[in-house]
């Protein structure tokens, strides 16, 4: 029998074409990667379970974005450096020689996986903002936080390459992440004890600033895109060695550049006059409801809806005279003026509760705090003060203890910051035992003294403790006292 063979003379592909088909390849093997959807899943679940208690605002989100952001990096990084070393294992060196594209063109081919590590960053996020609906983030939006959470996917895609071309070992990669991870833990350590420029080397940046002030977001992003230069110019190397030298030298000056004026933009005092004027009631966006006017911070109006469910129940007990106290939401620092003078005013922070039990947990903060301003007991000066007085003896006690057991029949609320007892308990439940509107005829007839500490507003109403002396000079904590100090009686 002859056999024969015909040779046929095949075209070697350009090296381009070569490059392109592998960089197919890789993005197909990418989107079989055990790693990749792990990093995805898993940055994706991280990122809702840190937003899931607390309404988000886009401040707490971009951290918590860009800490699964670095969940997925280092998932990327383990994928990407396998598929780097996959010409250095199980002999297949031999094999490789023979393939029309050189070790220069498969490392630019893994290229591909620094915008597909990009784009699974983007849809990282929009992941978690649409399964945190119908929530939505409040606050101020800056574009530049946003792409942070693609970059640093990208990043550890960029290095895991560069690594694999270099050591392919299959323990580098774990290693090398084990050895990012320390140097993370010493950036934030080293941040808080030698100095700024540091804490802006951590690459998902804190946004510890107050309301009003604009963190530099457009420098960290740039620092972040010289580091993906610099990882890209080293897997460039074998192929293109003097213009990834340039490259990478070029992008290590830009990203200590955008360190620098990054640590230039943060001002050194956190109180400073930016930050009170942004929360100034001229700023501030204010609506009335039911003859309460709510006021929030720049683009967290949506959250006065939640406040009204709180505060509604106990303003509609207040006789129709009662001056209702204004909700204002203040930030860390503000000027400490009332916005309209002589009216009762409430302060509220800028977190709250997202659902369930957490969102309850607010709504009873809330309504506990509003019933004691109303009565006059907890004060505007008093935010952020963690101080309690004594409120025994005094008949405004008895009744916020009334206006909360009907505003909130379902809870036991206590009155907040103050101090009672047996005797306070049971003139409330005196005033319970009454028709409501009985009791609410009366203390229209009588708020004047209802908001007078030393007066027996409710004698009529058959409460008869006597309210003490209440001290010409209100008592003030003394210093490094802020922390439950139990002064005496309440003015």
């Amino acid at each position: 029998m002859t056999v024969t063979m015909e040779r046929i003379e095949r075209p070697v592909p350009a090296p381009g074409v070569a490059t392109a088909a592998l960089a197919r390849a890789e993005a197909r093997r990418m989107w079989h990667s055990p790693y990749y959807w792990i990093g995805l899943i898993l940055s994706v679940a991280l990122s809702v379970v840190w937003s899931w208690t607390r309404m988000p605002t886009w401040e707490t989100f971009h951290e918590n974005i860009g800490m699964g952001s670095l969940i997925l990096a280092a998932n990327l990084l383990l994928a990407t450096h396998l598929a780097a070393g996959r010409d250095h294992r199980a002999g297949a060196e031999e094999a490789t020689r023979t393939m029309p594209a050189d070790p220069g063109r498969r490392s630019l081919a893994l290229l591909v996986t620094v915008p597909i590590a990009a784009v699974t960053g983007a849809v990282v996020y929009l992941a978690a903002l649409l399964l945190l609906l119908p929530t939505w983030p409040v606050g101020q939006f800056d574009p530049w936080a946003a792409l942070i959470a693609t970059v640093i996917p990208a990043i550890g895609a960029a290095i895991g390459v560069a690594v694999g071309r270099l050591l392919p070992g299959v323990a580098v990669g774990p290693l090398t992440m084990v050895a990012l991870v320390v140097v993370l833990f010493i950036l934030l350590a080293a941040g808080m004890e030698m100095g700024r420029i540091q804490n802006h080397l951590f690459p998902v940046p804190f946004d510890m600033l107050d309301f009003g002030m604009v963190y530099p977001f457009g420098w960290h992003l740039l620092y972040l895109l010289g580091l993906l230069a610099v990882a890209i110019a080293a897997v460039c190397r074998p192929a293109v060695p003097k213009t990834s030298a340039v490259v990478a030298v070029v992008a290590v000056l830009f990203a200590g550049f955008a360190v620098q004026r990054e640590a230039d933009g943060v001002p050194d005092v956190i109180d400073s006059r930016v930050s009170v004027l942004a929360v100034a009631p001229e700023k501030l966006d204010c609506r009335t409801y039911e003859g309460v006017r709510y006021c929030a911070l720049p683009g967290f109006g949506d959250w006065i809806e939640h406040w009204r469910e709180a505060v509604e129940p106990a303003a509609e007990l207040l006789p129709a005279a009662a001056d209702r106290p204004s909700v204002r939401q203040i930030a860390n620092s503000f000027d400490g003026e009332p916005m309209t003078p002589g009216h009762p005013e409430m302060i509220i922070g800028d977190t709250w509760g997202r659902m369930g039990v957490w969102a309850e947990d607010s709504r009873e903060r809330m309504v506990r705090d509003y019933v004691a301003t109303s009565v006059g007991i907890l004060r505007r000066t008093d935010a952020g003060r963690w101080v309690s007085c004594d409120g025994a003896g005094q008949h405004r006690t008895v009744v916020a203890m009334w206006l909360l057991a009907l505003a909130t029949p379902e809870k036991d609320l206590a009155v907040p910051r103050i101090r009672y007892g047996q005797a306070e308990t049971q003139a409330a439940e005196t005033l319970l035992a009454k028709p409501r509107e009985e009791v609410s005829r009366y203390l229209a007839e009588h708020w004047i003294e209802v908001l007078d500490p030393s007066a027996s507003a409710l004698a009529g109403l058959g409460v008869t403790i006597t309210p003490p002396p209440i001290p010409v000079e209100p008592e003030t904590p003394q210093d490094g006292q802020l922390f439950n100090p139990e002064r005496g009686v309440c003015p």
